[in-house]
């Protein structure tokens, strides 16, 4: 397994997601507890838009064929 901390650096997170991360850690002055939560929810909001694009995919589902 690859290790994480070698290879290309991940995505920047996105400036929206820092910024919901700062209001819902509003008395939290840790400034990587906050980035952290910030990749959190930018991944949550990748994962649902995934779901949103793969239910228009699968024929299956009702999606295209």
């Amino acid at each position: 397994m690859p290790d994480p901390d070698t290879g290309p650096s991940p995505a920047p997170t996105p400036a929206w997601a820092l910024q919901q991360a700062k209001e819902e850690l509003y008395d939290v002055e840790d400034s990587e507890a906050i980035a952290q939560r910030a990749r959190e929810i930018a991944r949550q909001a990748k994962e649902r838009e995934d779901e949103r694009h793969d239910e228009y995919d699968d024929p299956d589902q009702g999606g295209e064929a």
